[in-house]
C-alpha cells in the first residue's frame, strides 16, 4: 500500500516540475522518475526517451553522442525492435543472421558488451537492457519504428509520457545509401535496379525492404505526432546535424533539461560507406553467418585493424544517373540527377 502511494505521490512531483519547467539535477531526477522506481535494494529502470530515425540517417553517431552525456544512457544493444517485432519472422531473422546477439542469453549473461541490432521479443529481456541504468534518461534507438505502423502505438502505450527525437534524412539520399551499406555488408550482391524491381514486386520480405519503405518517413512521423504532445517531440534532420552537430545537441540538451556542456563531440561512431575489398568473399562470410559469429566475438581492437584491410576507405560505390532517377521515380521524387 506504501509503495503505490509512494508511486503516485512521485508522479504528481514530476507532472508539476515538468510543468513547470523545473530541472532538479540528475541526481534528484534519478528518484523522483516514475519509471525508476525502487523495488527492494535495487532499481527497475525502463526507457523514458526513444531516438526514432530512418536506418542511414545518422541515428548511430547520434545516439553514442548523446550516450556521452552522464545524464543519458543508451541500451547495452542499440536497436532492440521491441516494438516492431511482429514485422521480423523468426525464420528470416535467423537465415539471414539479423541479431548481433541471442537476446535471452545475452540478458542472462549479464555482458556488457555493447551490440547494435538484435530483434528482442519478450518485455523482461527487453527492459533488462536498461535494468542496471540510473541515469536521468534511458533510451533506444530502433531503426524499424519509424516505418511500421503499429510500432508508435505500442510504443505510447507502454510510455505515454516518453520523449521521442525524430532523426529524419533526405529520401533519395538515404535510399543510396542503404544500398552502398547493403553491398558493403554483403547482404546485397546484385544491381541497385534489381534490387528496386525485386522490392517493387513485393517478393522481397517486408524485413528486408530497404530501399523503399524506409524512405517514406513523413507517414511514420505523422503517426507519431498524432499519439504524442507536441512538447513531448524534437525533429531533427540529418543535413543539418552533420553541418552543425553542437547547435543539434544544444537543441537536444534543451529539449530534455540538461547541460549542453555534458556531450562528448570527440565519439566517433559513423556507419561508413566505404567499398569493400573482396566481394564475393565479403558476400560468402555474411551469407553463411561467418561476419555474424565474428562480430560478436572479435575485441574491438582487432576489428579495428583488419578494417583498413578489408575495406577500400579511399573509395565508395558510385550510383549512376539512371540509378538515381529509378529510385527517385519510385519514391515520387524529383531528382536533380
Amino acid at each position: 500500500m506504501y509503495g503505490r502511494a509512494v508511486y503516485r505521490a512521485t508522479c504528481c512531483v514530476i507532472g508539476f516540475c515538468q510543468s513547470h519547467g523545473l530541472w532538479l539535477g540528475p541526481a534528484i531526477w534519478h528518484f523522483l522518475d516514475a519509471s525508476c522506481v525502487c523495488k527492494g535494494p535495487s532499481y527497475m529502470s525502463t526507457p523514458n526517451l526513444f531516438l526514432i530515425a530512418a536506418p542511414r540517417a545518422g541515428s548511430t553517431q547520434l545516439a553514442y553522442w548523446m550516450d556521452s552525456h552522464p545524464d543519458i544512457s543508451l541500451s547495452r544493444v542499440k536497436e532492440p525492435n521491441y516494438f516492431s517485432a511482429h514485422e521480423f519472422k523468426p525464420d528470416y531473422v535467423r537465415s539471414s543472421h539479423l541479431n548481433d546477439v541471442n537476446p535471452t542469453q545475452y540478458v542472462k549473461s549479464g555482458c556488457a558488451r555493447r551490440a547494435q541490432f538484435a530483434v528482442f521479443r519478450s518485455c523482461a529481456d527487453y527492459e533488462a537492457l536498461f535494468a542496471t541504468s540510473c541515469s536521468r534518461w534511458r533510451f533506444e534507438a530502433s531503426t524499424s519504428y519509424l516505418a511500421c505502423p503499429e510500432a508508435p502505438v505500442k510504443l505510447q502505450v507502454y510510455a505515454p509520457q516518453a520523449r521521442i527525437i525524430l532523426l529524419t534524412r533526405n529520401p533519395l539520399e538515404r535510399s543510396l545509401s542503404h544500398y552502398k551499406l547493403a553491398r558493403r555488408t554483403g547482404r546485397v550482391a546484385h544491381s541497385l535496379r534489381q534490387a528496386l524491381l525485386e522490392e517493387q514486386s513485393g517478393i522481397t520480405d517486408l524485413a528486408a525492404r530497404f530501399l523503399l519503405r524506409p524512405s517514406r518517413q513523413w507517414p511514420g512521423c505523422a503517426r507519431i505526432k498524432a499519439l504524442f504532445d507536441p512538447g513531448q517531440i524534437l525533429s531533427i534532420e540529418f543535413e543539418k546535424m552533420i553541418v552543425s552537430p553542437r547547435a543539434c545537441l544544444n537543441d537536444i540538451a534543451a529539449f530534455l533539461n540538461v547541460d549542453p556542456r555534458g556531450f562528448d563531440l570527440s565519439v566517433q561512431v559513423r556507419n561508413a560507406s566505404a567499398a569493400v575489398r573482396f566481394d564475393r568473399l565479403n558476400r560468402l562470410l555474411e551469407v553463411r553467418g561467418f561476419k555474424t559469429i565474428l562480430r560478436r566475438h572479435l575485441p574491438f581492437r582487432i576489428k579495428a585493424m583488419l578494417k583498413p584491410i578489408w575495406f577500400d576507405t579511399g573509395c565508395t560505390m558510385d550510383i549512376s544517373a539512371g540509378d538515381r532517377f529509378r529510385v527517385a521515380s519510385a519514391l515520387d521524387i524529383e531528382c536533380g540527377c
